[in-house]
């Protein structure tokens, strides 16, 4: 077998043939090579076709999401300035600012009826939980999506002082004043349609303006207010940084 070989070396030696098979076997080589290449071209251009549109997928859902989000946080800042308005003109009332002629029952139900957020972070939470987030390639849409949660963490730590203060104003009412007759001025549709009659009791909550108990609680619910309305606006900024980011992301 050996001297077949050599005798196969010897005739291609002999007849110059060495040179060509060399070349040969390097073009094989070579075409496989070119042949590993395209298809690793292939499969990465399909992975990043995939990805992309994984991530447009990710970025329409996330969009909607936020758009919603947006709203909420739009309808929950003029809800609670108003609110923070009603307090406001209570104050104006209250001790030796007292006036017979001002109808607090139309303002009393606003001044403990804080606007609670729920927003929509269904697909976002899917994202971080599953660990796909990466599929978003803008690395600052990334990072402010990443602080969407932390930023609604606060918003609801607010809230809940807020809400708990909302409690202690409505204890008090019942003690001191007639929820009746403020719901009997209250100009909500729902409210309104349950027809409260008059109360039974001979009430005047415009005897609430005379408590300095009262005015301090009116005091305190306003800025309890205010911290909050900083938040809201906070977290609306960053709501529409992050709309602007996926809007300019979406192709």
């Amino acid at each position: 077998m050996l001297r077949f070989f050599r005798q196969i070396r010897q005739r291609l030696l002999t007849d110059n043939k060495f040179s060509k098979y060399i070349l040969y076997a390097l073009g094989e080589i070579l075409l496989v090579v070119i042949g590993i290449l395209i298809a690793l071209q292939v499969s990465n251009y399909n992975e990043t076709v995939n990805r992309k549109k994984a991530e447009q997928k990710a970025l329409n859902n996330l969009q909607l999401d936020f758009e919603y989000n947006l709203s909420r946080l739009k309808e929950g800042i003029g809800f609670n300035e108003n609110n923070l308005k009603a307090c406001m003109k209570i104050l104006d009332y209250t001790g030796k600012r007292y006036s017979s002629t001002f109808q607090i029952d139309s303002v009393l139900g606003e001044t403990s009826n804080s606007y609670q957020y729920f927003p929509q972070n269904g697909f976002l939470l899917d994202l971080i939980n599953s660990g796909n987030l990466g599929l978003i390639e803008n690395d600052l849409l990334r990072n402010r999506l990443s602080l969407w949660l932390p930023s609604l963490e606060t918003l609801k730590n607010r809230e809940a002082i807020c809400i708990e203060f909302d409690n202690d104003m409505i204890r008090y009412i019942f003690k001191y004043g007639s929820w009746l007759d403020s719901d009997k001025a209250d100009r909500d549709e729902t409210i309104v349609d349950l027809r409260f009659p008059e109360s039974g009791f001979e009430t005047d909550n415009r005897e609430l303006l005379k408590s300095l108990e009262f005015e301090n609680m009116i005091e305190n619910q306003v800025v309890f207010l205010a911290t909050l309305l900083e938040e809201q606006r906070n977290c609306l900024n960053l709501n529409q940084e992050i709309l602007t980011l996926i809007n300019a992301s979406i192709e």
